[in-house]
């Protein structure tokens, strides 16, 4: 069969496949213990890592997600005063290297902007030196609202895209959604602003979920959701909630929502190999979608879906269409999210 390329909403190149270095730091266990644990692992470990310590890493993912059918992907490139700002030019080299995976990258503040003056300064830097898009990590952050401050008015500023990691947490008390929507609809980013995770969904109750993805709906907001790191770091309450947002919800109220794949052996997820359909298989064990138009709907949440966020342009197996085309090695297309089968080749640039 023959599919649009696939496209990875959000993907982390600069921490994956560091298991090996945080054992040797102490700062992993098998386990995991969550995601303070992740986050804190990770700031240890990039405070001690150089951009040319993460080459052979993030080489070695991208040459993954191109086998695995990959064709584009939004990329977060860590932006934080312990980390070397040259890490931008990093991933564009990359890029330049790897045509065939077009990069869009992401300035993604990943632990907060405490430092308030620093992280500006570094946030304006990274987006002058290619990040195309303004990153947000509120939970990561003392000052949530503060946070959010900064990035929507980055966005609003400099015309650009805002892509937020948001309310990955089991506690539905914790979301941070109703600080999210006023701000953006006040800087006028309706339908330019993506959200990552959404966990808390999974944990609130019928009528609250419903509320939010009605607001979520009515203020254009795209939803890029993430099993493998969502199942990952979710389940360690009691009692536990394996939270993955609930898919088939958000497509019934019309959000758009994506698959991605996200990270890769590292703290947040020690699995992963950059698979997208491997990404869309698993969602639809977890989210219950095994009918025909939910299996459809998934093989769009990582082709067109994801394009659209990604402002790629018509993207499709159609006369117009931009997307690159691949050869998979099935008899009919959804089995690329029944089977997870392999990529074949790629038939168009």
């Amino acid at each position: 069969m023959v599919l649009p390329g696939l496209v990875d909403a959000q993907v982390h190149l600069d921490k994956a496949y560091v298991l090996p270095r945080l054992e040797a730091l102490g700062a992993f266990a098998g386990g995991g213990d969550g995601l303070a644990t992740a986050l804190e692992a990770t700031r240890r470990l990039r405070s001690e890592t150089g951009p040319a310590d993460l080459l052979p890493s993030m080489e070695r993912l991208l040459r993954s997600m191109r086998r695995t059918g990959t064709v584009a992907a939004r990329v977060q490139v860590e932006v934080d005063p312990d980390i070397d700002p040259a890490t931008v030019e990093l991933h564009r080299q990359l890029g330049s290297a790897h045509p065939d995976v077009r990069l869009q990258l992401v300035a993604f503040p990943q632990n907060g902007t405490s430092e308030r003056p620093v992280m500006e300064g570094r946030m304006a830097r990274a987006l002058d030196d290619g990040c195309a898009v303004v990153g947000g990590c509120p939970y990561a952050d003392p000052d949530p609202g503060r946070h959010l401050d900064l990035v929507v008015g980055l966005a609003r500023e400099r015309g650009l895209p805002l892509d937020l990691h948001l309310d990955l947490t089991d506690d539905p008390d914790a979301s941070l959604l109703q600080l999210v929507l006023p701000r953006i609809a006040r800087a006028g980013l309706g339908g330019r602003v993506t959200v990552g995770h959404m966990t808390a969904l999974s944990a609130m109750s019928p009528q609250r979920r419903s509320e939010c993805v009605r607001a979520l709906a009515d203020h254009g907001v795209s939803v890029v959701v993430l099993p493998t790191t969502d199942l990952w770091l979710s389940g360690r309450g009691d009692p536990a909630v394996r939270g993955v947002a609930p898919v088939a919800q958000l497509l019934s109220a019309g959000v758009r929502v994506a698959l991605a794949s996200n990270n890769h052996q590292n703290a947040f997820t020690p699995v992963g190999s950059g698979g997208l359909l491997r990404v869309a298989w698993l969602a639809g064990l977890v989210c219950h979608m095994g009918d025909p138009a939910g299996q459809a709907a998934l093989l769009d949440a990582v082709t067109s879906a994801a394009a659209d966020i990604l402002g790629l342009g018509p993207w499709g197996v159609t006369e117009g269409s931009t997307a690159p085309l691949l050869l998979i090695d099935a008899e009919e297309p959804l089995d690329a999210v029944r089977e997870a089968p392999a990529v074949l080749r790629r038939l168009g640039s």
